[in-house]
């Protein structure tokens, strides 16, 4: 049989329900879920490794962020990264700003391309030989999927393949 709750751990359970206000307009996601260290590496073309992780909540926004980078380089001495960053805003109108206002910023340069099944509203942005990048926004939500360093391993098709992976989850 279960002991009853005690008066510090119903506070600390009191104390993350009222961090997680928005809770009740939105299905709950775990932005840590969204990208895994297998996706990364079928994005990458070798193994990778976990290089950073963090999570914040300020004016009621959630923010995700992780990186995995490649544990060999390829054979031109090139070592690729995967960047991916999640923001869960309390109205949708914060999630439509952030995502009009990075692509406004981005959209006259080369190799940008407005994704148009891919979440509500999406685009993806490649210099050809250094990056790929996908923005996209789903209702409140808006993710950043990020390849720095294009080497002979990685791959464009997972990449996408990935971002609609994390669209679908959201």
């Amino acid at each position: 049989m279960h002991e009853p709750m005690t008066g510090s751990c119903l506070t600390i359970l009191i104390t993350i329900l009222s961090c997680l206000t928005h809770v009740e307009r939105s299905t709950l996601i775990n932005p840590a879920a969204l990208l895994t260290i297998q996706d990364a590496d079928q994005v990458l073309g070798v193994k990778g490794m976990m290089t950073d992780s963090s999570s914040t909540i300020k004016d009621g926004t959630l923010k995700y962020a992780c990186s995995f980078t490649a544990t060999t380089k390829d054979q031109k001495d090139k070592l690729g990264a995967v960047y991916f960053v999640f923001e869960d805003y309390p109205e949708i109108s914060g999630a439509q700003k952030k995502y009009s206002s990075t692509k406004k910023a981005n959209e006259h340069s080369d190799g940008v391309k407005v994704l148009e099944h891919l979440c509500d509203e999406a685009y993806f942005h490649s210099d050809g030989d250094n990056f790929y990048f996908v923005m996209a926004r789903k209702g409140d939500k808006v993710f950043v999927l990020k390849l720095n360093k294009i080497t002979s391993t990685t791959s464009l098709d997972e990449f996408n393949r990935i971002a609609k992976k994390i669209c679908d989850a959201m």
